[in-house]
């Protein structure tokens, strides 16, 4: 057996006396201060990941915002350009046969 298997087959850890270990308030403190640097490395990717999709959200739903600026845009150039009098009075005669009225269809009412 080599000088590395006997150390490790004589050490507490695989010797079975683990729970007689004893560990020093040094160690102790280093484990502790080890877990929380785990913990917290842990911590920054979690956040660093859901601030990149949250960011990645953000630019869909601006780019979103700005379709829709643009097709509300289209709407009003379209609205506009079916209200105007012309388009209204042309609709009007083809659709309705609405037509002017003559001289002899206008009355004139006066007040007493």
């Amino acid at each position: 057996m080599n000088a590395a298997a006997k150390a490790i087959n004589q050490s507490n850890l695989f010797s079975g006396r683990f729970a007689e270990m004893r560990l020093s308030k040094e160690l102790f403190a280093l484990l502790i201060l080890m877990f929380a640097l785990l913990i917290s490395s842990l911590a920054v990717i979690v956040v660093t990941n859901e601030d990149r999709l949250s960011f990645s959200q953000l630019e869909q739903l601006e780019q979103q915002n700005h379709q829709l600026k643009l097709e509300w845009g289209r709407l009003l150039l379209e609205q506009a350009s079916l209200a105007t009098p012309s388009r209204v009075e042309e609709m009007a005669v083809q659709q309705l046969r609405m037509r002017l009225p003559v001289d002899k269809d206008t009355y004139i009412l006066q007040a007493k």
